[in-house]
């Protein structure tokens, strides 16, 4: 395969920005009209902390409503969201993810980010609509899960007196974030679900969230970590340049027999591999790799886009990592066709 004329290398998916210990509260810029805002201290350490951007240092506008456009840059920013782990054949727009998206828009990168990530976010989503409480708080939660790895919980279930009017869909994610901490109800016990959610309670949320997020998430390397299915998908698209319709859970665990069998199924389907003559290669761990992947992980080793390790073994049930995946992703651009 001929390498691309041009293989743009983008931003990553998986680094959080966490450093939240050791800020200093009292900011030395703090905004003239946070004085009435409960948890102000909040809001000012993320500002401070440089995960709000865009804010001037005098004026927050904390009564100001959110939009759907403004609740992805607030979570691309605050949870250190990029695109570093994926490389691009082509540069994405994004209205390739959104349709209803502009691509010249201030939002454009946050959207392409957000939907590289797996973001939960609907295809049809409206960059200006405003953002409810229950919205938002969905939308976080399935964020700081997806992308902070966080283990599924069984949240003790909280009665609060509006619950009846919570969309069913987001109940679960209501529920988690007030296990979390994320959230918390009025002194009259209720949430307000339907209510347009402004600025200073979007700040406070994600403040939260973060916080939850450093007590809670597991340690790891940026280079050791298990991609998600969506991940994995992601980084075979820049592969490609291919746009893969496929629904996929965006936790699920991709092993290494997985990823190889998609990636091989991916280029072969687009026409990207050379046609060749298998002579199978012994593996020593073959009774243990799926019988659909086999033919896949040959072509992949005659390829020379997959190795085995010292021992001849291919260790299919491994989940793929990003140091493994980008090295199959790499070598795919070796390939003369």
């Amino acid at each position: 395969m001929k390498k691309p004329s041009k293989v743009i290398t983008l931003s990553a998916a998986v680094a959080l920005a966490l450093s939240l210990a050791g800020q200093d509260f009292a900011s030395a810029a703090a905004f003239k009209d946070l004085n009435n805002v409960q948890d102000k201290d909040k809001i000012i350490a993320l500002h401070d902390s440089g995960l709000i951007k865009g804010i001037t240092a005098e004026l927050f506008a904390p009564n100001k409503t959110v939009t759907q456009a403004e609740s992805i840059q607030f979570f691309v920013n605050a949870l250190g969201l990029n695109l570093d782990f994926v490389r691009f054949v082509k540069e994405p727009q994004a209205s390739d993810y959104y349709k209803h998206a502009k691509d010249s828009a201030w939002y454009a990168n946050a959207f392409i980010v957000a939907a590289v990530n797996g973001l939960d976010l609907p295809g049809d989503l409206n960059p200006n609509e405003k953002m409810t409480r229950e919205a938002f708080t969905h939308q976080l939660v399935h964020t700081i899960e997806i992308t902070g790895k966080l283990p599924m919980i069984h949240p003790v279930v909280k009665e609060f007196k509006d619950q009846d009017q919570v969309n069913v869909d987001y109940s679960g994610s209501i529920q988690r974030a007030l296990n979390y901490g994320v959230i918390e109800l009025d002194k009259d016990g209720k949430f307000h679900p339907k209510k347009e959610i402004t600025r200073a309670e979007a700040a406070i949320e994600i403040s939260n969230a973060l916080h939850y997020l450093k007590a809670h998430q597991a340690p790891q390397g940026n280079e050791s970590f298990v991609l998600t299915a969506e991940q994995a998908a992601q980084l075979i698209k820049g592969a490609s340049g291919d746009k893969l319709q496929i629904k996929i859970d965006p936790q699920a665990v991709v092993s290494r027999e997985s990823f190889t069998y998609l990636l091989i199924h991916t280029l072969q389907a687009g026409g990207k591999l050379p046609m060749l003559k298998l002579i199978p290669r012994e593996i020593k761990d073959n009774d243990k790799i799926d019988i659909q992947y086999q033919g896949a992980i040959q072509t992949a080793l005659a390829l020379k886009i997959v190795e085995l390790d010292s021992e001849g073994n291919f260790n299919p049930k491994n989940g793929v990592t990003l140091t493994d995946a980008t090295a199959m992703v790499d070598r795919v651009q070796e390939i003369d066709k």
